[in-house]
C-alpha cells in the first residue's frame, strides 16, 4: 500500500513546487534585488520561500547553536544540492555557486537575483575575483555560505577543506562560523540525501520527492576569528569542528 502512495506523493509534492517556484519568480521581481540585509523583508521573504521548500519536501530540520549576528563566512559540509534550502531556511544569506548554475533556466535566475555568488573555475582569476566579491559582501553587512569540499560527498566524513576563499573572511576581517550539516538515519546517512557520482538532478528531486520524510540537522558551531590566522589554519581548524561532529571517530 504504501509503495503505491510514492507516485501520489512524488506528484503532489511536484505540483506544490512549481507553484512555489513561480510564487518565487514573482517576489523575485518585485523586491530581489541581488543582496540580502539580514532582519529586512528581502530575508524574511527568502527564509520563508526556503521553508516552504522544506515542508514541501517533508524534511524535518532541527537547528542547534546560536548563529554569528554579525557579518560571517559560514562554511559547511556538502551532501546535497537541498543542503542549499535547508541551509536558506534558517539563514538568509549569499551563496557562492558554480557559474553554470547562473546559466540553468529560472533556478539561474532566482539564484542571481537572491545575491547568489558565481565562481568560475577553471578560469584564471576566478578565485581572486571570488574573494573579492565575498569580502565585498562581508563588508556590506551581509553573511555568506561557501561548501570548502568543493563538491559533495556521500555524509559520511568531511572531505579536504580547500582554504583559498577563507582569504576573504581575514580580508574583510569577519568571524569563520562552522556548520555540521547531516542527514540522520538508521543507517547512517539518509540513502536519498547524497547528491553525488553520475546522479542526474531530476533523478535525485524525484528520490527525494518519494520519501514520506527526511531528517536534516544544523549544528552551528562557536565562530573561528581569523586574526592571527592565515587561512590554510582556518580550513584546517573548521574541517576538524565540523568532522567532530559528522563522525568523532574519523576525528579522533
Amino acid at each position: 500500500m504504501l509503495h503505491h502512495l510514492k507516485p501520489f506523493r512524488i506528484s503532489w509534492r511536484f505540483l506544490r513546487l512549481l507553484i512555489h517556484i513561480l510564487i518565487g519568480l514573482l517576489l523575485a521581481l518585485l523586491f530581489l534585488r541581488r543582496f540580502i540585509h539580514p532582519g529586512t523583508l528581502v530575508a524574511q521573504l527568502s527564509l520563508w520561500w526556503h521553508r516552504r521548500v522544506c515542508q514541501i519536501f517533508g524534511v524535518r530540520l532541527q537547528s542547534h547553536g546560536a548563529i554569528s549576528p554579525v557579518p560571517t563566512l559560514f562554511v559547511i559540509n556538502h551532501i546535497s544540492w537541498f543542503d542549499i534550502p535547508a541551509l536558506g531556511s534558517v539563514l538568509p544569506v549569499h551563496f557562492l555557486s558554480k557559474d553554470e548554475v547562473n546559466s540553468w533556466p529560472i533556478i539561474g535566475w532566482l539564484a542571481s537575483k537572491s545575491g547568489t555568488l558565481f565562481i568560475k573555475r577553471g578560469h584564471r582569476g576566478a578565485a581572486e575575483q571570488s574573494i573579492q566579491d565575498i569580502s565585498q559582501a562581508l563588508r556590506n553587512g551581509g553573511h555568506v555560505i561557501v561548501f570548502p569540499e568543493g563538491t559533495t560527498t556521500n555524509g559520511e566524513s568531511v572531505a579536504r577543506f580547500h582554504s583559498r576563499l577563507f582569504q576573504a573572511a581575514i580580508d574583510a576581517d569577519a568571524p569563520v562560523q562552522p556548520v555540521a550539516l547531516r542527514y540522520p538515519h538508521p543507517d547512517g546517512v539518509h540513502p536519498s540525501a547524497p547528491f553525488i557520482g553520475d546522479t542526474q538532478f531530476l533523478d535525485s528531486t524525484l528520490d527525494m520527492m518519494s520519501e514520506p520524510s527526511m531528517d536534516v540537522e544544523l549544528q552551528f558551531l562557536p565562530p573561528v576569528m581569523p586574526k592571527g590566522r592565515n587561512r590554510d589554519e582556518l580550513a584546517q581548524l573548521c574541517r576538524e569542528k565540523i568532522l567532530n561532529v559528522i563522525n568523532p571517530a574519523i576525528s579522533n
